[in-house]
């Protein structure tokens, strides 16, 4: 634990960093302020400490910055689900299109996009809720875990996540609470389609028919299906309602297009966003007829499908087989038949792309680790356009600077608004070459 400030003294805040929000001093010692904003004053007390970095928790603000709102979350302060609910929601999207700028440095793009914004309650359709009996509380807790700590937040509801979740938080607690093996149940996993709600309960030991009763009659009452996962992935399956149909699905109107998905699956948190992002990527690639695409980490077709609907093929790459194996599936669902889907690892060097030499525009949405080897790939075999949608800046940096200095010209750039309330900062990026 950080040591104790006498009397829980004034702490000058001079930054706001996105993973660790406010930098201040105290008795000349840099310190590192949970909810504190730049040029504020608060009295902050300890709170953890982490890798020899002192950790304290905001009590109260004596002079506070101007872009500083109530949060309308009750357990805000304490719940890690969200870090930026004290702060306007858009001065959260121009800190982190600040904060992108930073990264890009000499690098930066032409142009900036205007941010993609979208609600910033209710939006998140996926979710894994931590689960445990306390025994000091007498009682089961569901909900994120604390701010940095193991512990979960106690909560009644969550505003973030889609209401027919959000809204029942408390109710799910009391569920776990009822079963005979309630210890026993660590985690839920939460996945929300455009009309139906997901609950996958990971469950340690098994449970008896008075169990499996509760279940249904929770998934009746609040018209949610309940799935049971008993050890990996694989062994996820539906309890309720039993008709056999272990997908979801979501739309995306502007192409006319439906998407079912596993509740295991990756799918995009913010639906809401994902709508518009799709139609921006599409806009940026200056898509036509006789185009063939590279969709690089494809996942269950987001991108590839609506790219079909326009160009004339698509080639969709992704290391998940059952990820490869949905975009099939929707491909064949909405009637796209110049999508084709492959499993490989796009992380190796040098990744083997087929018919390369005819692709001339690339779509690449990688995870967090970014797509440094395709873009390696990239750097030799110029395409016209590519569109980079990043969860990362860091790694978006990265790979733009191997783009640029490899010829690319980096049109623009632009923050898109995916995790409200969190530091997690999503981007897209366009590049073109002219040969």
């Amino acid at each position: 634990m950080a040591k104790r400030i006498k009397n829980f003294d004034p702490v000058q805040i001079e930054t706001l960093d996105l993973h660790t929000e406010g930098y201040g001093t105290t008795d000349d010692e840099k310190i590192v302020v949970l909810g504190a904003l730049s040029d504020e004053v608060v009295i902050a007390e300890p709170y953890v400490q982490k890798r020899r970095k002192k950790i304290y928790k905001t009590i109260s603000v004596i002079r506070s910055n101007a872009d500083r709102v109530d949060p309308a979350c009750m357990a805000a302060d304490k719940c890690g689900g969200c870090s930026l609910q004290h702060l306007d929601p858009d001065a959260q999207i121009n800190f982190k299109h600040n904060h992108l700028v930073s990264l890009l440095g000499e690098n930066a793009p032409e142009s900036w996009l205007q941010p993609l914004k979208g609600p910033v309650s209710a939006y998140r359709s996926k979710a894994r809720l931590g689960a445990k009996f306390v025994d000091k509380k007498g009682k089961v807790l569901v909900g994120f875990r604390e701010k940095m700590k193991p512990y979960i937040s106690e909560i009644e509801t969550c505003g973030v996540l889609r209401r027919s979740v959000g809204e029942r938080i408390e109710a799910l607690a009391k569920l776990v609470e009822q079963l005979s093996v309630c210890r026993a149940v660590p985690q839920i996993e939460v996945a929300v389609g455009d009309s139906e709600t997901a609950l996958v309960f990971r469950h340690l030991e098994s449970f008896v028919d008075e169990d499996l009763a509760l279940f249904q009659r929770f998934g009746a009452e609040n018209s949610v299906s309940i799935y049971l996962q008993p050890g990996n992935e694989q062994s996820v399956h539906k309890i309720f309602p039993a008709d056999g149909n272990e997908r979801l699905s979501y739309s995306l109107p502007d192409f006319d297009l439906v998407f079912d998905f596993h509740p295991m699956d990756f799918i995009q948190i913010n639906q809401a966003i994902n709508q518009r992002m799709i139609p921006l990527a599409v806009k940026l690639l200056a898509l036509k007829p006789e185009d063939d695409v590279f969709d690089a980490f494809c996942g269950i077709g987001n991108f590839s499908l609506p790219l079909a609907t326009i160009a004339r093929s698509v080639l969709g790459i992704e290391a998940s087989a059952s990820s490869v194996l949905r975009a099939g599936e929707n491909a064949a669902r909405n009637g796209i038949k110049n999508a084709t889907f492959i499993s490989a690892d796009l992380f190796a060097e040098s990744p083997a792309i087929p018919g390369l030499q005819d692709i001339n525009k690339v779509l690449i949405d990688p995870p967090r680790s970014g797509a440094e080897e395709v873009c390696k790939k990239l750097a030799s075999h110029k395409v016209e356009r590519l569109v980079y949608v990043s969860c990362n800046p860091e790694t978006l940096a990265r790979d733009a600077k191997l783009l640029v200095e490899s010829g690319y010209r980096f049109e623009n750039a632009g923050v898109i608004d995916m995790f409200p309330h969190t530091n997690h900062v999503e981007s897209i990026a366009c590049f073109s070459y002219n040969t």
